[in-house]
């Protein structure tokens, strides 16, 4: 790491242990974040200025810098939302980020490489470790030379400033109280280890972006990935792909059919029936999404077919999936796990609409590791510039107008985001639900847990 982003991880990890800890998330874990980045891609600048040829980017400079500006974006969130689930996703989210602006990600490989790299928290640390080691010979003859006097000094001024501070106070005691809530300090082990933890993480993740900006940009693979065979494949694929029509068949007739045709084959009402099986869609279709990976590696058009085929068919059952969510909000009303259902089909529908595509054009193919990633995390933006709690108390608000039915339980869970949608109930279930949320406002911000949702909310 350079000198300069070697200060900017210590500056995040003191601002992390002294300003984050035991604070309300707000400003302080922003501006831990934004030194982060900043070391990132003071790294990161570094490494192109000794190598350029490692990291010449032919890219279009609005595609370069879209990840640092997720980042900063990202970064931002802690000031701007209360939810604690939405600030975890977009603290994790500006990390990838930092990472994707400090080393582009031009194959699937190295899309992989740049998302887990903030999470290497010990290589990070190790990174940091060996700088502050590799700076110390360069002070080792100004510490021998000047050590002794600066020894001196402190003991002397130690000394004199028992003297005349056991003086002032015994002559004033507003000065001995002040001097005496100075002086005094609680040990707790646990709240130092805590403040030591989140400065070794911060300090882990400056030196994960450092460590991944150090990396080539175009690594050379160490093997050629493993391709099934070609018989076997189409095998596989085309007994899936029967298997898929056949579930997308079941799906419309479910869909024409309604709650009776539900209610005639299984037995259940037409929310829980929904509600039963949602998860399990999103996990084949995930599962689908990781075999078209190992699929794609193998030529011909026969596993070509089979895997537009393929793809085609589960773009329709994630539409199911979403009809079924629907279904369950419908029955049951909003909530954060299907708010983030809905975000989840989306992501991956676009996901398997990109795969067709490239499957379609080789020069989408190629460009497709680049376009993933950041489109990724803007979607993780825009999911926490929609609010998602805001939004949520706003579906069980227009819920009640219409059918007087209120989840006080999961409504009182929500943050400070939901206060102004809440705000618009009758008197009686406001009552109701805003008290536990006023309550949690009653403790202050202070500078360092400043945040507009809570602001705006009291």
């Amino acid at each position: 790491m350079p000198r300069s982003a070697l200060a900017c991880a210590l500056a995040a990890a003191a601002a992390a242990a002294l300003a984050v800890a035991e604070q309300r998330i707000g400003l302080a874990l922003s501006a831990a974040l934004l030194l982060v980045l900043t070391a990132g891609a003071l790294s990161a600048r570094d490494r192109r200025a000794a190598a350029p040829e490692d990291h010449d980017d032919p890219a279009p400079v609005a595609l370069r810098l879209l990840p640092g500006a997720l980042a900063v974006g990202l970064a931002l969130q802690p000031v701007l939302r209360d939810a604690g689930w939405v600030v975890a996703v977009s603290v994790a989210a500006a990390l990838v980020a930092g990472a994707a602006a400090c080393a582009p990600a031009r194959s699937w490989p190295r899309v992989l490489g740049v998302a887990v790299a903030p999470a290497r928290l010990v290589a990070g640390n190790v990174v940091v470790a060996r700088t502050v080691r590799a700076l110390l010979p360069d002070a080792a003859g100004g510490r021998a030379r000047h050590g002794a006097p600066v020894a001196r000094g402190v003991a002397a001024a130690a000394a004199l400033l028992a003297t005349f501070g056991g003086l002032f106070a015994a002559a004033d005691p507003a000065f001995a109280n002040v001097a005496d809530d100075l002086l005094t300090y609680e040990w707790d082990p646990a709240r130092a280890l805590w403040r030591v933890a989140l400065a070794l993480l911060f300090l882990g993740a400056a030196g994960a972006l450092a460590r991944v900006s150090a990396r080539r940009a175009a690594p050379q693979e160490p093997r050629a990935p493993w391709v099934p065979a070609h018989t076997e494949l189409a095998i596989v694929l085309a007994a899936l792909t029967a298997l898929f029509a056949v579930f997308v068949g079941v799906q419309l007739r479910v869909l024409f059919g309604g709650a009776a045709y539900v209610g005639r084959t299984t037995g259940l009402g037409y929310g829980e029936y929904a509600r039963q099986g949602f998860g399990t869609l999103l996990f084949a279709c995930a599962l689908t999404l990781a075999l078209v990976g190992v699929a794609a590696r193998r030529e011909g058009r026969v596993v070509r077919a089979l895997l537009g085929a393929l793809c085609g068919l589960t773009l329709v059952v994630l539409v199911s999936a979403h009809l079924r969510l629907g279904l369950v909000e419908g029955a049951y009303g909003f909530t954060r796990a299907r708010f983030a259902g809905h975000v989840v089909v989306l992501w991956l529908g676009a996901v398997f609409v990109l795969v067709i595509a490239a499957g379609a054009h080789r020069r989408l193919a190629a460009a497709a590791p680049r376009v993933v990633l950041p489109a990724t995390l803007a979607a993780l933006l825009v999911l926490a510039l929609a609010n998602p709690d805001g939004r949520i108390a706003t579906s069980a608000v227009e819920r009640f107008a219409r059918t007087g039915e209120l989840d006080v339980n999961a409504l009182s869970q929500l943050s400070a985001d939901a206060l102004p949608a809440i705000a618009r109930l009758p008197s009686a279930p406001e009552n109701l639900v805003a008290d536990s949320l006023r309550a949690r406002l009653r403790r202050p911000d202070g500078p360092a847990g400043l945040n507009l949702a809570r602001a705006r909310a009291r």
